[in-house]
């Protein structure tokens, strides 16, 4: 493995390869790139990974000093919110907003697996997508459009969906997104809006 003979015995040996890649550059810009990936954007700032992958290789794999590295990231702010929300966080978020969390966790298990995310279920060994790209394909988002109305559907003592986004996105609410609520032609409608809003949709 990477071009070295590993003498140790047994156990040992298996125990010496795997320090050796944790150890190596390529761990550390991996295990960065997927964390600012995460966090930050699909497609993160070279420069903040360059940090990340230095922080993880200077601290021997640190994973507190990691997000500590992040956080003092000016990237880690300055970026535009384009990250996704995956379906579980679209559905936790929803429950939040609308402060109907589910007695059973019957509804939110029908939830991730009518958006494809069913729970603990991925189709690979890798887990998961982290990207937008696996879940705003047409049927993906069709997927969310049509939850999003069932949600609003069963609400009908729900308070004006203009101030919930006031209390969601606060100053960060687009123009674009208080007008379609305001000329949205019901309750229902402007909620379920609200619900795919970039404001809702986005973390």
């Amino acid at each position: 493995m990477l071009g070295r003979i590993y003498a140790q015995p047994d156990r040992a040996q298996g125990l010496a390869a795997l320090e050796e890649l944790a150890r190596h550059p390529s761990t550390a810009r991996h295990i960065a790139t997927k964390f600012a990936r995460h966090f930050v954007a699909d497609e993160p700032p070279p420069a903040l990974v360059e940090r990340l992958a230095r922080s993880f290789r200077d601290t021997g794999g640190d994973l507190k000093a990691l997000a500590e590295t992040l956080v003092a990231s000016p990237e880690a702010w300055s970026a535009p919110p384009t990250k996704l929300r995956t379906p579980y966080e679209f559905l936790i978020a929803t429950a939040r907003m609308t402060g109907r969390a589910p007695i059973n966790a019957g509804p939110i298990l029908g939830g991730l697996a009518s958006l494809g995310q069913p729970l603990w279920a991925p189709a690979g060994p890798n887990g998961f997508a982290d990207t937008a790209a696996a879940w705003v394909s047409p049927e993906g988002m069709k997927a969310r459009l049509d939850l999003s109305w069932q949600v609003a559907s069963r609400i009908q003592d729900m308070s004006d969906p203009a101030e919930l986004l006031d209390k969601v996105a606060g100053a960060a609410a687009s123009p674009v997104t208080r007008q379609a609520l305001e000329r949205a032609e019901s309750r229902q409608q402007a909620l379920a809006m609200l619900l795919m809003s970039p404001e809702a949709q986005r973390r």
